[in-house]
């Protein structure tokens, strides 16, 4: 059993975290479902209501979502510096299949998640509390968890891998600093009156999922040090 959690210990955490996010969605579509206008229908509504509640309440919701705009277009930079130092290792080795085994990964990272986020467009969950009327907006899950918070993610994983041995001290301020990133961008959306709590909550389980999947599949393709595998033992 030990062995089976070290060799697939993330595919089956990662497959734990879809089935509840799967299971969260059903509950989001059956479990106390009210009529909130235009013909949509929320569920979880007595939460979700008090939460829209608090967010009005609190009166500070258009500037958490202008915040939490900035904090999402601040991760496509991160992407951009990634392709540009992937790009620079491609001219010098005139090779794609001499390109770094972590750009193609982190690529296969980014695709899935932009996946995961035009299947919710096209399967509508719920739509946001102040769309307009005669265009109403999808809101489950956010858009800005998903997207922002799986970018920070991997980028910052990716870009740690790249780091030279005798940088690897700076590894623990960076993942902080991305740890800390992540839930400014979870709070400010939260706040920012565009989305419900569980459009929230569906968002976070579903950035864990893909994110341990994409760990477990790193670790399956790409060769370890000494120092990572003595760490795993």
């Amino acid at each position: 059993m030990t062995s089976i959690l070290k060799k697939y210990g993330y595919f089956i955490a990662s497959a734990a975290l879809l089935l509840i996010f799967i299971v969260f969605t059903i509950l989001v579509k059956t479990v106390d479902v009210q009529y909130y206008f235009n013909n949509t229908y929320v569920g979880f509504y007595s939460i979700n209501s008090k939460f829209g509640e608090f967010v009005t309440n609190f009166g500070k919701y258009e500037s958490m979502s202008k915040m939490s705009d900035i904090i999402l277009y601040l991760s496509f930079a991160y992407i951009l510096g990634l392709f540009i130092f992937a790009l620079i290792e491609l001219i010098k080795n005139k090779s794609f299949k001499k390109l770094n085994m972590n750009y193609y990964l982190v690529l296969g990272g980014y695709v899935l998640t932009v996946i995961f986020y035009f299947v919710f467009e096209i399967v509508k969950v719920n739509y946001s509390p102040i769309s307009p009327i005669d265009n109403l907006k999808p809101s489950y899950p956010s858009s800005h968890v998903l997207l922002g918070c799986m970018f920070y993610l991997l980028n910052t994983f990716t870009a740690m891998k790249l780091l030279k041995p005798e940088k690897e001290w700076i590894k623990p301020l960076v993942f902080a600093a991305t740890g800390v990133i992540c839930l400014l961008l979870i709070f400010t959306r939260a706040l920012s009156s565009k989305h419900w709590l569980t459009d929230i909550i569906a968002s976070i389980i579903l950035v864990s999922s893909l994110y341990t999947l994409f760990i477990g599949v790193h670790h399956k393709l790409v060769p370890i040090s000494p120092k990572e595998a003595k760490e795993i033992e």
